[in-house]
């Protein structure tokens, strides 16, 4: 995958409210999700088939996001229109900076992943390409275009993990069941589809060029995450 120069509207059909319904699902529907959530990682993983090299690799790329989506969200947070919403998008910083880091580091040890591993890995292309993409979207655009990124992200996570959650499986594995359980508490759906409600919030009220921007950094992120996970079996 090449990496994107950046992020470029591209002809479609705009926004409309009575044929399209509410703004978060039209961005969802317009996009290739079910190549990510449904992704053959994604039913490995809920079959009890998902192998450990496999995870490895995906866990050692995903930590190098720990940082940036940090910056990300604070990020919006900066851009955010309300001071409540400030106040919601930095409590998710302690989560990112908390529970998931040290997740990360008991799952490292438990899989033998040399520090120089955990730290400074070399970046897969599709790692690399995401990274740049996700400050590309937040610093070139507003709040609409950085919480386009973070709520397709998050969204994504959610919906896989539920899925695999719904297998009920003893996988024998902290590391895979307490990843998925990480993503499915009631505080993380909470604040996804908090997320949601705030593009369908503000989606609306932008120009037809600002919401085909907004769609194209979503389907992005939706691809990107696909990507992703096929950059673990490289």
């Amino acid at each position: 995958m090449t990496e994107p120069a950046g992020v470029e509207t591209r002809p479609g059909k705009a926004y409309d409210p009575d044929r399209d319904g509410r703004f978060f699902e039209w961005l969802r529907e317009r996009s290739d999700w079910e190549a990510a959530a449904r992704h053959r990682f994604v039913e490995e993983y809920r079959d009890g088939e998902l192998r450990d090299d496999v995870f490895e690799r995906y866990l050692v790329q995903d930590y190098q996001f720990l940082e940036a989506g940090a910056r990300i969200t604070a990020l919006a947070a900066s851009q955010a229109h309300t001071m409540a919403e400030m106040g919601r998008l930095s409590d998710s910083l302690a989560v990112l900076t908390g529970g998931e880091n040290d997740y990360f580091q008991r799952a490292f040890d438990e899989l033998d992943v040399p520090d120089g591993e955990r730290e400074d890995p070399e970046l897969h292309p599709t790692t690399a390409a995401f990274i740049d993409f996700m400050y590309r979207a937040g610093h070139d655009g507003g709040y609409e275009e950085t919480l386009a990124f973070v709520a397709a992200a998050e969204w994504i996570y959610l919906d896989w993990c539920a899925y695999v959650a719904e297998a009920d499986r003893e996988r024998e594995r902290w590391y895979l069941d307490e990843w998925v359980e990480i993503h499915v508490i009631d505080e993380f759906e909470a604040y996804t589809t908090w997320l949601c409600e705030r593009l369908d919030t503000y989606g609306p009220l932008l120009s037809p060029e600002r919401q085909r921007r907004v769609a194209e950094i979503f389907d992005r992120t939706v691809e990107l995450e696909a990507a992703f996970f096929d950059a673990a079996y490289e």
